[in-house]
């Protein structure tokens, strides 16, 4: 039986004022090897089943080949947390779906077969190329980063799921708030190139999804609030949350850690996270 194997990266969304066209992958993965066998199956964390008709690792594999096809998993992404898992997993399988039928797939191919698994175009994105981009449909750029920022994700234990967050968003935003956001993606942009962190400052306290999201997960606006007193430049949701990210001077990270780790100890977990330069692989 033939194989493949592919791995692609965890990542944020948005950054705040970055609503849909912004994300940054890390090096948190997930990992698929596909195998050509005589019927359906998924193996992960030690179970087995045999997917449906249209259920999403399926719809993944066979964006890459006809199957069937044993989907094994292993996936470091944390689930429902704003942590990009449905890209990395459906780009790794696809991926390796393709490998398993010795076709090495172009990125231009996996991000539009991504995207359209998956809906997010930023996250798609971030998870093929790697790094921070920016999106607009089916096109991207990738964008600098200063090496003077850390990363730090807050994930509460309990899950948000995607779409309960995306039903909270308003049909129409006043004038004055999408002004307001349009200023505050210019002072991120340049303030993650720059390290600046009055530039930083200004990009905080999105209006556009953080704002009616915030009653969903009040827990997210305690950890964003406690990042920034720790010593934070920025702190935003990540994606849909209710993940915090929060982002650093590397001099200062130790004190938005433990500032994280108290407010939401027993609540969940505080992870550095570290930039994933090259996207899948």
């Amino acid at each position: 039986m033939s194989g493949g194997s592919a791995s692609a990266p965890g990542s944020s969304a948005n950054l705040g004022p970055g609503f849909d066209v912004l994300a940054v992958a890390w090096e948190i993965r997930c990992r698929a090897t596909v195998t050509r066998g005589p019927e359906w199956m998924i193996r992960q964390g030690g179970e087995s089943w045999r997917p449906r008709d249209g259920e999403f690792v399926k719809r993944a594999a066979q964006a890459g080949g006809t199957g069937p096809f044993l989907i094994e998993i292993e996936n470091d992404v944390p689930r429902s947390r704003g942590l990009g898992s449905s890209s990395a997993v459906a780009t790794a399988i696809a991926a390796a779906s393709f490998r398993a039928g010795g076709v090495e797939p172009s990125n231009k191919e996996l991000f539009a077969i991504v995207t359209g698994l998956e809906g997010h175009a930023d996250n798609a994105a971030a998870a093929v190329f790697g790094g921070l981009v920016m999106v607009d449909g089916l096109n991207h750029t990738p964008l600098p980063l200063n090496e003077d920022l850390a990363f730090i994700a807050a994930v509460p234990a309990s899950p948000l799921k995607t779409a309960e967050a995306r039903a909270a968003l308003r049909e129409h935003v006043g004038r004055p708030a999408v002004v307001r956001s349009l200023a505050r993606f210019g002072f991120l942009l340049k303030g993650l190139e720059t390290a600046d962190p009055v530039l930083l400052a200004r990009a905080r306290g999105d209006e556009l999804h953080e704002a009616p999201r915030a009653a969903l997960s009040p827990i997210t606006g305690e950890l964003i609030a406690a990042a920034l007193k720790g010593g934070a430049l920025h702190a935003s949701w990540s994606g849909a949350g209710p993940t915090v990210l929060a982002i650093a001077h590397r001099s200062d990270v130790a004190d938005v850690e433990a500032t994280l780790a108290k407010a939401i100890e027993g609540r969940g977990e505080v992870r550095p996270l570290t930039v994933a330069t090259d996207g899948w692989r």
